[in-house]
């Protein structure tokens, strides 16, 4: 009999398993992964890698047709490996801002989820690279190194030409270039979990010493019993292959895909999916896998004047050859901006039917970081047409940071090996479409004209994709939904489809089941504007102390 059963051994389930055993050693931890592990591989380290997304540890799922993205299949990843995320994402290191923390407790009505209250676990994940930089906001003894661009030394030729222009259009700097103290509206430096350049696979830095971990192993169910009272009970989990194991308490770490695919695996769902698939319903539970949220990316590729100058990665400058510039991904600033309020209630009322109140609307009562922007010193492979990296192009990256459109992720099977069917609904609503449209207005106001710096001095002209004129000032609403449309991508953060509130109550316990605990990205009750790698080593890290404290209640 184990204490407890962890499923899934990513970033979540890593974390969450090496505290729980830092709270009392003698417990016994069964950690279950579907993928390898992957802490010996070093192709997956550093930031040129080839080894990541759509690599041998990724899921590499596809979402249905997505009705709004010209009924396109979006690549969607999910790690499948020991560290999950961890071991292919970009690590990228943004908490998001105080205000989604906030409204994520006033949501639950529990002051713990909200920024002051998860800000010591933020603090005891870091070992941040700056001693001075905001100290009441950063920790220095976590196990994972946070470095800006600015600790390792990348001076990219363009940082004060970019951050120049952002002011040349009223973004100004963030105090301190810290997007990650609470206020991300604005210019901040780009900050990433690497030490030396390396990822930090959360099953390293968060070792899993004293707990038994199983991987290459794939779990069927969870086994739900009734109690002499009738009540529902997790009692342990079936593997694909028949095995069983034992547990006082089970923790679903699987992601915001997996893990409520899991739950209506085991019987706990929407009925009427379940009663389709032939699975007897032991909980019904219809707000399992709804509520997807994801955020779009979209990319612009923009050909210098003269690149000869030395400006990109591919280029002749010899700056690019020190070892520094390989310890990073190739931008300096992550820059957030906000959307005319006037326009945006207009999109809220289009959506919601009715004149939205600006002093309680949660988009309107204060102003919200919609979209977050990148310069990127190469043009970004994973989303560019066929362009050489010579020197001659930049990317403009941008991604969508409140959607409003939601979706679901449900199932097809009864066989565990089958993929959820993942349906993020990407671009369905006015809001979104409004927050696109402004947004890529002010990307080309960045980047081209005579507004700024870069559009005098360093970008000639955008190349689109070959469907499309280059992008300019007084292109229509028409061209800007079409372009998303077209090239709209995932970003891979997907979240809340087992919601805190809905599925699960604040403590993380599943509704209606007890010894039963999901901790994961899938239980975020409100979008997050960020990359949501920082929040989810938060909320492990609070999830412990709040299992241990209440599970054998």
């Amino acid at each position: 009999m184990w204490d407890y059963i962890v499923v899934g051994g990513g970033l979540a389930g890593s974390v969450v398993t090496n505290r729980l055993l830092k709270h009392d050693a003698s417990l016994r931890i069964l950690v279950l992964e579907a993928g390898p592990d992957v802490s010996n591989r070093t192709d997956i380290l550093y930031v040129n890698s080839t080894n990541l997304i759509q690599g041998d540890f990724d899921y590499n799922y596809q979402t249905v047709p997505q009705v709004h993205l010209d009924n396109r299949q979006i690549g969607n990843s999910g790690g499948r490996a020991l560290g999950g995320g961890s071991a292919i994402n970009t690590c990228g290191w943004t908490r998001g801002p105080r205000l989604d923390y906030d409204l994520w407790a006033q949501t639950v009505g529990d002051d713990r989820w909200s920024y002051d209250g998860q800000l010591p676990y933020f603090r005891s994940t870091e070992d941040w690279c700056d001693d001075n930089q905001n100290p009441d906001q950063h920790g220095h003894e976590g196990p994972l190194y946070v470095a800006s661009v600015s600790s390792t030394g990348r001076q990219y030729p363009l940082r004060d030409q970019v951050e120049q222009s952002w002011h040349e259009i009223g973004v100004e700097t963030i105090p301190e270039l810290d997007g990650n103290a609470g206020n991300t509206l604005g210019v901040s430096e780009l900050f990433e979990n690497r030490r030396d350049g390396k990822r930090q696979i959360a099953s390293v830095v968060y070792p899993l010493n004293g707990a038994t971990v199983l991987t290459n192993t794939l779990v069927d169910s969870i086994i739900i019993e009734k109690d002499s009272d009738g009540n529902a009970q997790a009692t342990g989990v079936r593997l694909a292959n028949g095995i069983e194991y034992k547990a006082r308490q089970v923790i679903a770490s699987a992601g915001a895909y997996r893990t409520p695919q899991l739950l209506m695996l085991s019987g706990i769902g929407p009925s009427e999916t379940l009663l389709s698939l032939g699975i007897e319903t032991k909980l019904d539970l219809p707000d399992v896998g709804k509520g997807l949220a994801d955020h779009v990316m979209f990319s612009m590729f923009w050909k210098l004047k003269n690149p000869e100058l030395g400006y990109a990665i591919g280029s002749s400058n010899p700056l690019f050859q020190e070892p520094q510039f390989g310890l990073g991904n190739a931008n300096n600033f992550i820059t957030s901006t906000a959307v005319p309020k006037d326009g945006l209630a207009e999109a809220i009322a289009k959506d919601e039917g009715r004149t939205p109140d600006p002093t309680s609307h949660p988009l309107l009562k204060d102003t919200h970081a919609m979209m977050e922007n990148f310069v990127l010193y190469l043009p970004l492979p994973a989303a560019a047409p066929i362009l050489p990296t010579n020197g001659t192009w930049i990317t403009t990256t941008m991604v969508g940071l409140q959607p409003t459109s939601k979706g679901s992720v449900t199932i097809s099977s009864k066989d565990p090996k089958v993929p959820p069917v993942i349906d993020p609904n990407y671009f369905a609503t006015e809001v979104d479409k409004y927050v696109w449209r402004e947004s890529i207005r002010q990307m080309v106001s960045l980047v081209s004209g005579n507004q700024t710096v870069l559009g005098r001095d360093i970008i000639e002209v955008e190349t689109p994709p070959s469907s499309f004129d280059p992008i300019n000032s007084g292109v229509s609403d028409e061209y800007l939904d079409a372009r998303v449309r077209t090239s709209g991508i995932s970003t891979y953060h997907g979240m809340g489809t087992c919601a805190m509130g809905k599925v699960v109550d604040a403590n993380l316990k599943v509704k209606g089941v007890q010894g039963l605990f999901v901790v994961d990205a899938s239980v975020f009750p409100v979008v997050l504007g960020a990359h949501i790698q920082a929040a989810t080593y938060a909320l492990a890290e609070q999830a412990a102390g709040i299992i241990s404290t209440n599970s054998l209640i």
